[in-house]
């Protein structure tokens, strides 16, 4: 029996989970009105297409991240250490989390290269991600050598993401996560030094 009462925020998760589970390509809207309780025709009271349901995902997922993960990085109560310690984790428990894991890994990149419309939207949480990365190095490396950083980690994590899924083997998200935090644990005072410490 369809359920009585569905509210967007249902729909959205529900969408989530099976977009991460069998792609977006792979999902159709009868599979996400069927997991929801819903005829396929009442989903599209609150979404028109796949494509805006998508979009709704994206952002969510993003906002998410904004509050509960990338917030981290903007703690000065805490050291830099505990900072990017607490950012790195929160990270990588969705990534793992099997229903509520994060979409904008690999798959929310591979989405966006196939669907423009979606492809501002991955820009937009990866700028952010970045930026928080960056932020904690600044408090320890020079302008350059913290961007160098930021860069290298969000790559890092990216492909580690992509090893882990192909793999089916979470140890290489958790070694990349170890890396990362062992680098800020690196005291230098010049740039040679910093190239030299962290490369």
């Amino acid at each position: 029996m369809p359920k009585q009462k569905v509210d967007e925020q249902t729909i959205i998760l529900e969408a989530l989970k099976l977009f991460r589970q069998k792609s977006y390509f792979n999902t159709s809207m009868s599979d996400i009105a069927s997991a929801c309780g819903l005829q396929k025709g009442s989903l599209y009271h609150y979404f028109p297409s796949k494509e805006e349901l998508m979009k709704k995902v994206i952002k969510q997922v993003h906002e998410f991240f904004k509050t509960n993960v990338f917030s981290h990085a903007y703690d000065k109560s805490c050291s830099p250490q505990e900072r990017l310690e607490r950012l790195f984790t929160s990270a990588e428990a969705v990534f793992l989390d099997k229903e509520k894991g994060s979409l904008l890994g690999n798959m929310g990149v591979e989405t966006a290269l196939m669907v423009p419309e979606f492809a501002e939207l991955v820009r937009r949480f990866f700028t952010d991600f970045f930026h928080a990365v960056k932020t904690i190095y600044l408090d320890k490396y020079p302008e350059k050598i913290a961007t160098e950083l930021a860069e290298r980690s969000v790559a890092e994590i990216e492909g580690s993401l992509m090893f882990s899924r192909v793999f089916n083997d979470h140890s290489y998200l958790k070694n990349t996560t170890k890396r990362i935090l062992n680098r800020i644990d690196k005291t230098v005072v010049a740039d040679k030094e910093v190239k030299e410490t962290v490369f």
